[in-house]
């Protein structure tokens, strides 16, 4: 060893194993500095890292005991860790998302910087930038080389375009550069991407010009990457994607597309956890939407302040994104609970021939197995490690270290100076052989049958002679199973093209070749080993996220071509292997990641061959990769958003009529508060509201305003646990006089505490209001005037005059039905229920109707759930004959605290609600 030697390429070490061998110090040597994303892009070599050790250890002298004292080095435990008995390991369907339209976020670039827009060769370009010049922002438009995009979309006088003669790396620098020289930084990058040619083809087709648009793309966002995020200290800097699948992200299963186009999805995932600072956004707009309204549609979403959303597509069925959620098709595997999807026996399992990329190795092989064992069908293995049996020499030593030493003396013996990296490559390929050799064993012992071919996936000449060879002793191959993949793991900025060349060739040129050996019509199955890095993006894993997004839209529209297929792509999560180190396990444990023991993932791939099923087509397996900054920006921000509000938009509204006129809930009010929040810092849950007050109930006649806009103002923030906004929305009326309608203080927190228990709660039955749930609700002088949306209160179930308890159970109201008011961490609609307990009390007692109009203070400890049942307390506080002021607490049956408001306040009217 010298201390010139590279880390990874002399010592085979990469970045999962630095992590590995960082946790074993981090034991034995406390006080050394942490190796983070950012410290490991930098270290190359030993002497680099010994260095970096040094400066975060500071200045003591070891060597004399003088300078800086260090603490003790405690012997590290032999104790093995206690495994997570745990572990809950779901089974998510992915979906679309109903999305209401976006609210509009007050901005402007920065001075000097500009919009770097990309032409796609349509209509579309001109009319965005159009669009965003007119709004004072300065538009310089990229444009590809013909021989990419034969169409250049006509631009104004006022625009400038800057045409990319070739698509070198250098050429493209040497571009940007000369932009923000010639015309200003950029602070705005917004890729229009081209409908694929091949869009009306019924074959899976992966075109060469629309894979070098992709590429392009990764290496712009290479070198954008400073510009972008200092752009961001200044205001909102954007990197915005829009491609033309079908607006559903290829889920609509109507028409087809360019899968290739939706490895921007993946890119700007990844993003979007990279570059914490810069707005990111990524766009399907269906190719059927005209240039003026897919303008309009891009513009909407650069001024959407949700950052909780990263993908959204626009269709005729209106705006959607994706999710992964709990219900129908969900299964819980680690605990035993949750709905379990029904099943169906896979047909003639022993005629099933498999043909398996990455399967002799790994996790493929472990499922070829566990399938072997369940269905005792055929698999063709497909691998690059060769099949050479391993040295007579190496059959007696089994342990790795045993085996290394005495690969190290065979060196010597030869009279070759061994390295560590030379020493390794013989261990693998020593190992390799050894675990291809016990895969085929397994399958053949399990009852099946196997055959495994050292063959490129990526060659697929050579793929396609090997694999007809086999099919003559096999038969025709019904199935595909591609495991096959590569990781070229840093952050964009040090990428470079042999990096994305590596993970997407194996990837999407894999898949491709793998269906060119095959006729589609004969697939019974069609099984994706997809990642949740391509649902989700992850740091350092963007040409790993592209690739994986590909494959995702590949299995949707593979299965619109072949119905009949059974399609799947499943999104995993970490696996429990081998590959995974207690540190590293760890790491993943700190951004609560759950691996997937292989004793369950093998068995969940079985099941998914027979699930009974076959539309679900993309499944999520395992935990989301939510990234959350571990730090804020300490200046205090001012923020600055528009609604525009429809009856139409809000079906729900229907339901709360009053006076003839429906009247936005005081609850929906503070969920606009409270969501808008939590959407800027996602991360963060809305826990308390103080002093919230309605100032001016907003009624939905001739006279609504055209826009609402609520101001934000942050007064605090305590390191990165909490953060403090005062709120006001308004309005202007028909003579421009401003008129405030909600105001509250809004915090927000990383951590929620723990529910306390409601000491007090009485759920016995004194039959003093006998009313039942659907007498309660008759709109009626003597009862509550709401609609089926919020009619959640089951019974009365004691009242006295000091107070009421109520029972309550509301079913979820659909996405649509919710409108520009969707539940996300507070629910307006149950909360609306919880003050009905009020309502009843002040009818039954006084005889008067009471409108809720402030609260001193409302916390939630737990999101009260849809579709259970829950408990409202209500604590009658005082009473005069204009107002009425309670303590309102929501809790599950035993006490449990979902919510109290705390001061709540409701004025009471002059007359009955059906005189007003």
């Amino acid at each position: 060893l010298d201390l010139s030697m590279d880390i990874e390429t002399d010592l085979g070490i990469d970045g999962v194993k630095l992590v590995e061998i960082q946790g074993g110090l981090s034991e034995l040597y406390p006080d050394l500095p942490k190796l983070n994303a950012e410290t490991l892009a930098q270290v190359h070599t030993l002497g680099q890292l010994v260095e970096y050790l040094q400066e975060g250890l500071g200045t003591g002298d070891w060597g004399l005991g003088t300078g800086k004292e260090f603490s003790q080095f405690p012997i590290p435990s032999t104790q093995s860790p206690v495994p997570n008995t745990q572990s809950r390991i779901l089974r998510s369907p992915v979906r679309l998302k109903y999305l209401p339209e976006p609210d509009v976020l007050d901005f402007a670039l920065p001075d000097e910087h500009i919009a770097l827009l990309t032409d796609d060769g349509s209509l579309i370009t001109a009319e965005l930038a159009q669009s965003l010049c007119k709004r004072g922002w300065k538009i310089v438009v990229l444009t590809f080389p013909q021989s990419l995009i034969p169409q250049r979309s006509p631009l104004p006088e006022e625009i400038s375009r800057v045409v990319l003669a070739d698509l070198s790396e250098e050429h493209l620098q040497e571009q940007l550069g000369a932009i923000a020289i010639n015309y200003g930084k950029v602070a705005a990058f917004i890729h229009l991407n081209p409908s694929s040619h091949e869009a009306t083809s019924n074959e899976v087709r992966y075109l060469e010009s629309e894979k070098a648009i992709l590429r392009h793309v990764f290496l712009i966002a290479k070198y954008l990457k400073e510009p972008l995020n200092q752009a961001a200290s200044q205001g909102r800097s954007c990197f915005v994607t829009v491609a033309r699948l079908d607006g559903q992200f290829g889920l609509g299963q109507k028409t087809n597309f360019g899968a290739i186009g939706a490895g921007l999805f993946g890119l700007t995932k990844t993003l979007n956890q990279e570059w914490e600072s810069v707005f990111c956004r990524a766009i399907d707009l269906s190719p059927d939407l005209d240039p003026q309204t897919s303008a309009q549609h891009i513009f909407a979403e650069l001024h959407d302040p949700n950052l909780l959303v990263v993908e959204a597509g626009y269709s005729s069925q209106g705006r959607a994104t994706l999710v992964c959620e709990q219900g129908l098709g969900t299964r819980d595997w680690g605990l035993g609970t949750g709905e379990e999807f029904s099943q169906s026996p896979v047909p003639n399992p022993q005629s099933q021939v498999f043909l398996v990329s990455g399967g002799a190795k790994g996790i493929t092989a472990q499922c070829a197995i566990e399938l072997a064992q369940r269905y005792q069908c055929k698999f063709i293995l497909l691998g690059r490690s060769a099949a050479d049996p391993q040295p007579v020499w190496a059959e007696k030593y089994l342990s790795q270290a045993d085996l290394k030493k005495q690969i190290m003396e065979d060196f010597l013996a030869r009279g070759e100076k061994p390295t560590p990296a030379m020493v390794q490559k013989k261990f693998n390929a020593i190992s390799s052989s050894r675990e291809i050799a016990a895969t085929l064993q397994a399958i053949e012992q399990a009852g099946g049958q196997a055959e495994y071919l050292s063959v490129d996936v990526t060659d697929g000449l050579a793929l396609s002679e090997q694999v007809a060879d086999v099919v003559e002793r096999f038969g025709a191959v019904t199935g595909i199973i591609h495991g096959a993949g590569n990781l070229a793991d840093k952050r964009i900025e040090k990428k470079s093209i042999q990096d994305f060349e590596t993970v997407y060739t194996a990837k999407v040129k894999g898949l491709e070749n793998l269906l060119r050996c095959v006729s589609p019509n004969q697939l019974n199955y069609l099984v994706l080993f997809s990642s949740v890095v391509g649902f989700y993006g992850n740091v350092g894993q963007s040409d790993y996220a592209i690739a994986n997004e590909i494959l995702n839209k590949s299995a949707h529209l593979f299965k619109l071509n072949y119905p009949n297929s059974h399609v799947v792509a499943i999104n995993w999560g970490p696996w429990d292997s081998g590959m995974v180190s207690p540190e590293l396990k760890q790491a993943f444990a700190e951004r609560n990641i759950e691996t997937i023991p292989i004793e369950i993932g093998t068995k969940m791939l079985a099941d998914e061959l027979a699930s009974a099923n076959q539309e679900t087509v993309q499944v999520v397996i395992g935990s989301p990769l939510v990234y959350i900054p571990d730090k804020l920006p300490s200046e205090l921000k001012t923020f600055r958003i528009h609604r525009h509000l429809t009856l139409a938009a809000n079906p729900f509204l229907q339901d709360h009529v009053i006076a003839g006129y429906p009247v936005l809930p005081a609850t929906c009010g503070l969920l606009w508060i409270a969501n808008t929040c939590e959407q800027l810092y996602p991360g963060f849950k809305a826990f308390s509201c103080t002093n919230y007050k309605v100032l001016k109930g907003l009624i939905f006649d001739e006279n609504l305003p055209n826009e609402y806009t609520l101001d934000l103002q942050e007064i605090a923030k305590n390191g990165i646990s909490e953060i403090d906004f005062d709120a006001k929305i308004w309005s202007k009326n028909s003579e421009g006089k401003i008129r405030y309608h909600f105001s509250s203080q809004m915090k927000l927190k990383r951590e929620v505490p723990g529910a306390p228990v409601h000491e007090f709660i009485n759920l016995s039955q004194d039959h003093k209001i006998t009313a039942t749930a659907s007498s309660l609700y008759q709109n009626g002088a003597t009862t509550l005037f709401h609609g089926a949306t919020f009619q959640g209160v089951k019974s009365v179930l004691n009242a006295n005059l000091d107070k009421i308890t109520i029972e309550c159970y509301l079913p979820k109201p659909g996405e649509r039905q919710q409108g520009q008011f969707p539940v996300q961490t507070f629910n307006p609609y149950i909360a609306d229920v919880e003050i009905h307990a009020f309502w009843i009390w002040a009818q039954h007692f006084h005889q008067v109707a009471c409108l809720p109009s402030e609260i001193t203070n409302f916390e939630q400890f737990v999101p009260v759930p849809f579709d259970e049942t829950f408990y409202v307390s209500c604590q009658i506080k005082s009473k005069t004959e204009s107002s009425l002021v309670v303590d309102v607490i929501a809790h599950n049956q035993q006490g449990q605290i979902y919510t109290r408001m705390l001061g709540a306040k409701g004025t009471i009217l002059p007359k009955q609600l059906d005189e007003i």
